[in-house]
C-alpha cells in the first residue's frame, strides 16, 4: 500500500499497491533483468508499471520507478514505499518521500563514515551491494542485478521463482548473491510482500510503447476473430509474437530531422501514423497533406494498441482521411502490464458499423474518443488528455475514497476537438479544471477553445511531473 502521508488513515480494504524506486544503477543489466522479471509479475496477473529517467536532468542518476498491484491503476502514483539505492552518497531519505512505514535498501559501503538520516518509521536493510558484485566477478551489470536479488528476496518471492528468474538477468551470480545475502543476513521488519498470483486468476502483458504500435498496426490488419481471442487469453506470448510478425511487414518507419528523438510509424495505406516522442507541432507538421485529420494523444501503453485500431476504424469507414496517434515522450520510457482479456474485448470486430453509434463519438462501439467517470454532478470536475490523463484518473479515485464529490472526462481527440462534450461536462460539475501535462499549457494554446463556461488550469511544477497527491492537496483538500 503506497503510504500517502503520514497523516492519512490507513484504510484496511486498500488492495496491494506499492511503488519501488531504483536509483544509481546502471541502465544495462537492472533494466533489461526488471524488464523479464516485470513480463513474469504481468503474467501472473499483477498490474504493472515501470519507468525509466534521470534525477535531475538528462546528467543525473538514473532511476527505475516501478508500480505494482492487484488491481488497475493508470499512473506512476506519488511517494516512495521502498527506495534502493545503489548512488556513491548516503541517500537523502526525504528527498525521495519516504514515509513512516517505508523500506529502503542501501550500500553502506558508499561511505562508511555516514549513516542515512533515517524519518521516523522507515526500515533500512544495508546491503553490500558492490561486494556482492564483485564476488561474482560481474562488476559491470552486477550491481543492479545484486540489488534485484536482494529485493526480490525481501519482497517474498519464493526460492524456486527466484531460481528461475536468475537464468534471465544478465549477471546471475550476482543475483543469486543478492538473493543469498538477503535470506542469510536480513530479518525482516517490513510489511511488503508481492503475492504469487492475482486473486482472479487472470493474467496479463508487460509491452512497450513500440510494441505496443505495432501490435495496433497488426489488430487492424488481422482483423481478429473469435479463434484470435482465444489464443490470445490461452497463449499471450504466442498471440504477441504472431501480431508483431503480421504489422512487421507493413509498418515504414520514417525519419524526422526536424524533430530529433521522434519516430514516425507508418501503417498499410500511410494514413495511419503513430508518432512516438511527438509533440503538437510535429503532429501538424506531419498531417499537413490531409485536408481533415484526426489526431488522438495516447494516454498510456495499452492506450496506444486501441487508438491505432480506431484509427484504422476511421480510415476504413470514410470518417477521416488521415489519423495521428500521438505518444508523448513522457510515455516513450514506460513498459506497461494489460489485462488479456481487457485486450481480447478491444481487438473483437463488430457484426456491423453505425455511423451514429461508432462515429466521432465512439470507435467499434467502445468508447475510445472519450470517456467520463465519477459523480454525475460533482463539485469539481477534471479535463485532462495525454499522459496526465491517467494521474488524474487516480487522483478522481483518491478523492472520491475521502468522500469528495469529483468527476473527470477523458478526451483522447484533441483534433477535432470535444468543445460540445466539455461544455456539457462544465454544466454538471460546479468548478471546471483542465489538467495539462505540460507546465507551458502546450496543447491548450494549440486548441484555444472558445469556451462560454469557466475554468481554471492546472500544470505540473516545473521540472518535474504532477502527481495524484499534487491534485489531490490542491484540488481536493483545497476545496474543503
Amino acid at each position: 500500500m503506497a503510504p500517502l502521508t503520514s497523516w492519512l488513515p490507513v484504510r484496511s480494504n486498500q488492495a496491494f499497491d506499492f511503488v519501488v524506486k531504483i536509483v544509481g544503477a546502471p541502465a544495462s543489466g537492472l533494466a533489461q533483468g526488471w524488464t523479464r522479471i516485470a513480463r513474469s509479475l504481468a503474467r501472473q496477473g499483477l498490474s504493472v508499471m515501470t519507468q525509466t529517467g534521470r534525477l535531475n536532468g538528462r546528467f543525473g542518476e538514473y532511476v527505475l520507478d516501478i508500480r505494482l498491484a492487484t488491481r488497475p491503476f493508470y499512473s506512476m502514483g506519488h511517494g516512495c514505499d521502498v527506495l534502493v539505492y545503489l548512488g556513491k552518497a548516503v541517500p537523502d531519505c526525504r528527498r525521495f518521500g519516504l514515509q513512516p512505514g517505508s523500506l529502503l535498501l542501501w550500500d553502506p559501503s558508499s561511505d562508511p563514515r555516514s549513516y542515512p538520516m533515517l524519518p521516523s518509521g522507515v526500515v533500512a536493510y544495508p546491503v553490500p551491494f558492490k561486494a556482492l558484485s564483485i564476488q561474482s566477478r560481474e562488476e559491470l551489470d552486477g550491481k543492479g542485478c545484486a540489488a534485484l536479488g536482494a529485493l526480490l528476496h525481501v519482497l517474498g518471492i519464493s526460492e524456486d521463482t527466484l531460481h528461475e528468474w536468475a537464468a534471465s538477468v544478465s549477471a546471475p551470480r550476482s543475483f543469486a548473491s543478492g538473493v543469498a545475502f538477503a535470506r542469510d543476513e536480513i530479518e525482516k521488519r517490513d510489511a511488503y510482500s508481492i503475492p504469487s498470483v492475482r486473486p482472479d486468476g487472470r493474467s496479463g502483458l508487460l509491452l512497450s510503447c513500440e510494441q505496443a504500435i505495432l501490435l495496433g498496426y497488426g489488430v487492424s490488419a488481422c482483423q481478429c476473430r473469435t479463434g484470435c481471442e482465444i489464443d490470445l487469453v490461452t497463449s499471450p506470448a504466442r498471440w504477441t509474437a504472431q501480431h508483431l510478425s503480421l504489422a512487421g511487414p507493413m509498418v515504414s518507419l520514417l525519419a524526422s530531422d526536424g524533430y530529433p528523438g521522434m519516430q514516425v510509424y507508418r501503417g498499410p495505406q500511410g494514413k495511419v501514423l503513430a508518432l512516438l516522442r511527438g509533440n503538437n507541432s510535429a503532429m501538424a507538421s506531419c498531417l499537413k497533406a490531409f485536408r481533415s485529420p484526426t489526431i488522438f494523444v495516447a494516454a498510456d501503453v495499452p492506450d496506444v494498441i486501441r487508438l491505432v485500431k480506431a484509427g484504422h476504424h476511421l480510415i476504413r469507414n470514410g470518417l477521416s482521411d488521415g489519423v495521428g496517434v500521438l505518444i508523448e515522450d513522457g510515455l516513450a520510457s514506460r513498459q506497461q502490464s494489460i489485462d488479456t482479456w481487457t485486450l481480447a474485448d478491444w481487438i473483437r470486430p463488430r457484426n456491423s458499423f453505425d455511423p451514429d453509434r461508432d462515429g466521432l463519438a465512439q470507435s467499434d462501439a467502445q468508447n475510445t474518443m472519450i470517456e467520463r467517470e465519477g459523480d454525475a454532478e460533482a463539485d469539481i470536475g477534471f479535463v485532462a488528455w495525454g499522459t496526465v490523463q491517467g494521474v488524474v484518473r487516480d487522483a478522481v479515485a483518491l478523492c472520491r475514497s475521502f468522500g469528495l464529490n469529483v468527476a473527470g472526462l477523458y478526451p483522447r481527440r484533441i483534433m477535432p476537438f470535444h468543445h460540445e462534450d466539455i461544455e456539457s461536462f462544465a454544466k454538471t460539475v460546479d468548478r471546471l479544471v483542465i489538467v495539462e501535462s505540460s507546465w507551458t499549457q502546450g496543447y491548450w494554446k494549440w486548441i484555444r477553445p472558445p469556451f462560454s463556461c469557466d475554468y481554471a488550469t492546472l500544470t505540473p511544477p516545473q521540472g518535474r511531473p504532477l502527481t495524484p497527491m499534487d491534485i489531490f492537496l490542491r484540488e481536493g483538500l483545497g476545496a474543503v
